[in-house]
Parts: structure tokens; C-alpha cells; sequence
């Protein structure tokens, strides 16, 4: 599993980064991305979850998603980390985090 270093701006939304994340992984520039993020999660969504509930008390952040966009495994865990297994069925050892 490889991981590359990733420090976006701290106001960057989450749909934004994984977008950025998915287009490191396939080689592309992010405004090249097809299908668009949308057409396997809904952005807006996916930015609220991982939210603090309460900026007076963000309490700590648990859980992760795991999707499938264009035949990829994309998971995206509470603490920011973005994992894509380009192949889940057959080998394991294409998974990257970002």
C-alpha cells in the first residue's frame, strides 16, 4: 500500500479532495475526471458526513465510507485518509491511500 503525502488547504471539502485523489490514482488531471464524482455519490453528502457536530465540542471522528466509482473501491475514513483498491476482487496489492 503506498501513501502519498497530501496537505490541501484546511477549507478544501472533502468531495474536492477525493475527486483530487481519484485523479492522482488514474493519472489525470482533476477536471478530466470521468464519470464525474456525482454519478456514484452524492458530493454534498459526502462533504456533511464527517462534519464535526458541534464546533464548540468536535469530539473525535470514527467510521469510514467505502463506495464504488468506475469500478474502483474508494473508502474514505473519518480522519481524512483516502484509500482506492482498483481491483477488490483480484489483488489487493493495487490499493493505494492518498
Amino acid at each position: 500500500m503506498a501513501r502519498q503525502p497530501s496537505s490541501p488547504p484546511a477549507d478544501e471539502p472533502l468531495s474536492i479532495r477525493v475527486v483530487r485523489a481519484i485523479a492522482a490514482h488514474d493519472g489525470v488531471d482533476p477536471v478530466d475526471l470521468s464519470p464525474p464524482l456525482y454519478a456514484s455519490i452524492d458530493p454534498a453528502a459526502l462533504d456533511s458526513l464527517f462534519e464535526p457536530t458541534s464546533p464548540a465540542r468536535p469530539g473525535e471522528r470514527v467510521g469510514s465510507l467505502t463506495f464504488d466509482y468506475d469500478g474502483k473501491q474508494v473508502t474514505v475514513g473519518a480522519d481524512g485518509e483516502i484509500t482506492i483498491d482498483s481491483s477488490p476482487e483480484t489483488d489487493r496489492s493495487s490499493r493505494r491511500s492518498i
